[in-house]
């Protein structure tokens, strides 16, 4: 079995070589597949193993009608300004707008608020192709059916965004389904795509993040970890962050009065690079350790948060309630409320600096591999002086006994400001 990655066991990769579909649809159906063989278990809010097809399918079915009324009550006004399809997060699309570009939403990320591309042919067929990957097995997925109404869509949906002179494509991510497709569309298309970066790294390979033709990022210094790893510089180009225009300077709060802690989550698929397979018991061991270190100073409790992905209710069966007190503030609000942040690599480390609260890094790791099997990334290394970090539960001890502090001007190294995607308009 050849594989250009690395060497390591993939039910993938050996389909890639082994099954008569096309490697191009392995590589498309990536994330789905994989979520067949990885999503599962109650640490995931919505395991695959415990969803309802019955009540998916009359939730979808509501759906249908929905949209249908949508694309019914809705109708592309024809100008001459560049049109632009975008599921991008944050609030990207508003931004295009003020620059004076169309913007519309892919027909699998339809909102009320805002014009989707498609009419109601393109939607009877999109909606064939969602039932499969909704309610199919992963041999269903491989099967001729699904390939032939897969098809059917690309085809259809390729020859809508010619009819409207769709000029670009931003996407969050090249690794969902739909988002792949659409990028798939667009480079047959000759047209641009790009990834307006979703979230802090936790990872810089060079095989994720590389599908688009361009991939937009917060920071310098993000842009600098990529070359580094031997990205094409001109196919990165750094905007900032339209939730944080300007430079914000505040003194770090850092006591033990409110102690926000994170959890370290773990993925529901696999990366591009290699395979990780990771003992979930993991997860509860970083927060035993937590406690460890912070009832040695006298505290009594802290706020908890698992990531979103994850369910609070499995976590309990592992941690103490009288010491982990559920937060489910909003973040920002979270943050506002918190004395100290400790947690794994994360955005919320941007975040909690911008709020005005320390961050600790908490990253054990053994041999440069942390909990769930990554090399942890700048600036979550070590490696950065501005960054306290804690590889065991020893330094996580050193680092509160000596109060240690993030230096507040890491924000300006990974979020540019002001935030500027002119750019756009002269690359489509």
């Amino acid at each position: 079995m050849n594989n250009e990655l690395t060497e390591y066991f993939y039910l993938l990769n050996y389909l890639k070589d082994n099954h008569e579909i096309a490697k191009s649809k392995i590589d498309l159906l990536k994330l789905e597949l994989d979520k067949r063989i990885y999503y599962y278990g109650e640490h995931f809010k919505y395991p695959r193993e415990n969803s309802s097809k019955h009540l998916m399918f009359f939730k979808d079915f509501l759906k249908e009608i929905y949209i249908k009324y949508l694309f019914l009550a809705k109708n592309l006004k024809s100008n001459n300004k560049k049109k632009i399809i975008s599921d991008a997060y944050f609030s990207i699309n508003d931004e295009l707008k003020n620059i004076n570009i169309d913007v519309l939403r892919p027909i699998h990320s339809i909102s009320k608020n805002e014009l989707s591309v498609g009419n109601l042919k393109v939607l009877k067929h999109f909606q064939k192709v969602k039932k499969f990957i909704n309610y199919c097995d992963f041999y269903q997925l491989l099967g001729d059916e699904f390939n032939f109404e897969l098809d059917k869509f690309q085809e259809i949906l390729m020859q809508w965004y010619k009819n409207l002179n769709i000029s670009a494509l931003i996407v969050p991510n090249d690794i969902a389904f739909f988002e792949y497709l659409n990028i798939q569309i667009f480079k047959q298309l000759m047209r641009p795509s790009f990834i307006f970066l979703h979230g802090l790294p936790c990872r810089y390979n060079i095989y994720d993040e590389n599908q688009t033709d361009y991939l937009i990022v917060w920071g310098e210094r993000i842009k600098e970890h990529y070359i580094q790893l031997g990205f094409n510089p001109k196919k990165l180009i750094v905007s900032g962050h339209p939730y944080y225009k300007s430079k914000r300077y505040v003194k770090l709060r850092n006591n033990l009065d409110q102690v926000l802690v994170l959890t370290k989550s773990l993925e529901g698929a696999q990366h591009r690079d290699k395979v990780r397979l990771t003992d979930r018991g993991n997860l509860i061991l970083y927060l035993y350790s937590i406690k460890n270190a912070l009832k040695k100073r006298g505290v009594r409790f802290v706020r908890f948060r698992p990531h979103p992905s994850e369910n609070p209710n499995w976590y309990f069966k592992f941690i103490d309630p009288d010491f982990f007190k559920l937060d489910t503030m909003n973040l920002s609000d979270s943050l506002k409320h918190s004395s100290l942040v400790i947690g794994p690599t994360s955005t919320v480390f941007l975040e909690s600096i911008y709020h005005g609260v320390n961050y600790l890094v908490y990253e054990p790791t053994i041999h440069d591999i942390d909990l769930v099997g990554y090399n942890p990334v700048p600036p979550f290394d070590g490696f950065n002086k501005k960054v306290p970090v804690a590889n065991s539960e020893k330094e996580l001890n050193h680092l509160l006994n000596d109060k240690s502090m993030v230096d507040p001007s890491i924000f300006d190294d990974y979020i540019s400001t002001p935030f500027d995607i002119s750019f756009i308009n002269k690359l489509i």
